[in-house]
């Protein structure tokens, strides 16, 4: 079996070089055509770093924790599509739990929260619970990286830009007619809630229109609380022809709600969520919504959490390219009153940044 000295010598560089570029050091400095002769005589050797050797070197397990609060929600598979490749690159394994799991008095809480079982952990703050949790893990001198939500130092977090991303989907909805618009919120006092909130209410003052306190109403992250939240608006005296919800779930049940109001979506009812998972394009009618990068999430995630297991500080990363990007399906189109005066629906399926 290759040893990094026999790396080395064949690729006429030392050990330590061989081990920062295999390690991603960022502050390494050496040419192209050596870092590619390396890469090569790694090829050639089939050279595989001893991971769990330096784990023990360095008191490490060599697995990562990610916990999210909702283990059916599609939003996390695509964040975890990101993470899980990046730990292997790393050399870490990637372990999922449940937030409640972890807030929990269990053996497995205890052997993660206390014991060592991983070396770091990616979380979503979502509840009080969530930020319980990261507040105990992090007192603990745990490494902890916070999943979209900007936060400040000394505390680790990656983003996507919410707010550019609300004001696109409210914007869509404006530019088809629609000026009773109103916003599904996510639930806590987060970056997440806030931002996407501030988007739907900068796109309507860029249009003339004034927010207005009646158009919105909570509606969660998951089917049930955007059926209810749907069903709210509905219920007001003047009730939307189009609602941004924040969160694909919520959307899922907002049509569901729409539905059960006797209501045909996009006839008399459009609706826009958020996040482009899988789900989105397999109800009825197909969802249009926000996409944002997510994998790319989940990658970042796993860097920003490996650099602080090795010492480097913590940094708060908001994913601002790709841009949001708008993916139109069947349940967005002009209000019943713009298609009797001629306007004409959009072409379905369609994208833009």
């Amino acid at each position: 079996m290759a040893t990094i000295t026999d790396v080395a010598r064949r690729a006429g560089v030392s050990p330590s070089v061989v081990s920062r570029l295999l390690n991603n050091d960022p502050t390494l400095r050496i040419r192209d055509d050596t870092r590619a002769r390396v890469l090569r005589v790694v090829e050639e050797l089939d050279y595989a770093p001893h991971h769990a050797a330096r784990a023990l070197r360095r008191s490490q397990v060599g697995a990562l924790g990610l916990a999210v609060p909702d283990m059916h929600n599609p939003v996390y598979a695509a964040i975890l599509e990101g993470a899980r490749p990046a730990a292997t690159e790393h050399g870490y394994l990637l372990m999922l739990t449940s937030l409640d799991d972890l807030a929990s008095n269990t053996t497995m809480s205890r052997r993660i929260v206390r014991g060592g079982a991983i070396d770091g952990l990616l979380v979503q703050r979502d509840s009080p619970t969530a930020a319980r949790v990261v507040d105990r893990i992090t007192a603990r001198r745990m490494p902890v990286v916070v999943l979209n939500e900007r936060v400040r130092a000394p505390i680790a977090g990656v983003a996507v830009d919410d707010r550019a991303a609300a004001r696109l989907a409210t914007r869509h909805l404006l530019e088809l007619g629609h000026t009773e618009i109103a916003h599904l919120r996510v639930r806590g006092n987060n970056s997440r809630s806030r931002d996407r909130e501030a988007g739907w209410r900068d796109a309507l003052k860029e249009a003339g229109l004034t927010p207005r306190a009646e158009l919105v109403a909570n509606g969660g992250a998951v089917p049930e609380s955007g059926f209810h939240g749907l069903l709210e608006l509905l219920r007001r005296p003047r009730p939307p022809t189009a609602v941004f919800v924040g969160s694909v779930l919520a959307a899922v049940g907002a049509l569901t709600a729409a539905r059960h109001a006797g209501l045909t979506v996009p006839d008399d009812l459009s609706i826009i969520g958020y996040h482009d998972t899988w789900l989105a394009e397999h109800v009825d009618p197909p969802l249009t919504v926000v996409r944002l990068p997510l994998v790319d999430m989940g990658r970042e995630a796993v860097r920003l959490l490996v650099d602080l297991i090795n010492g480097r500080p913590a940094q708060q990363v908001l994913l601002d390219t790709p841009t949001p990007e708008l993916v139109v399906r069947a349940s967005t189109a002009p209000p019943r009153r713009a298609r009797r005066a001629g306007a004409r629906p959009r072409h379905r399926e369609r994208k833009r940044p």
